[in-house]
């Protein structure tokens, strides 16, 4: 069974009990939602392509979270976050291609649900964190994304490779 629930400024996406005291928007949450749209996109437009759409721009786009795991092994990244994929910037070229690959919607959907969900979840100090400009023109600093106190901060990103499987 998946269930969303919407409360206290978060939105939790499950399959099975809600974990307790999360307040990260984990990529299993993405797939879930992403599925559930999919599966809403199929069953209004008959498409198998519009079903795949926002597992696609919903799910996927976490990817970049990979070369940020990469970059903060590096002297230049060490206290930078790109997220260079999370941005409502790239809205309107999600919309873009939602209409000319005829999606009818469920790209730009699954695209603008990832960031809601993260927007809402995620603990940041500003709501312009998820612009990719009010990131830049801070210098992509870690210090604008994540818990405030740094200890706490994109523990995500300091796990072995084989660590990374449990913030799946």
């Amino acid at each position: 069974m998946i269930w969303v629930a919407i409360g206290s400024g978060a939105i939790v996406a499950s399959a099975g009990q809600p974990p307790r005291g999360t307040n990260l928007a984990l990529p299993r949450y993405h797939l879930l939602v992403s599925a559930a749209l999919g599966g809403a996109a199929y069953a209004v437009t008959r498409s198998a392509r519009a079903a795949v759409a926002p597992l696609v721009s919903g799910f996927l786009i976490d990817a970049d979270h990979l070369l940020d795991y990469a970059l903060i092994r590096t002297a230049v990244g060490e206290r930078k976050i790109l997220l260079a994929l999370h941005g409502w910037e790239w809205l309107p070229a999600w919309l873009l291609a939602d209409r000319w690959l005829g999606m009818r919607g469920a790209l730009a959907l699954g695209y603008a649900t990832h960031l809601l969900i993260d927007q809402l979840s995620n603990e940041k100090r500003t709501p312009l964190a998820y612009f990719i400009s009010y990131r830049a023109a801070h210098g992509f600093r870690d210090d604008q994304l994540g818990a405030v106190e740094a200890n706490k901060r994109h523990l995500w990103r300091k796990a072995s490779p084989l660590g990374l499987l449990r913030w799946l």
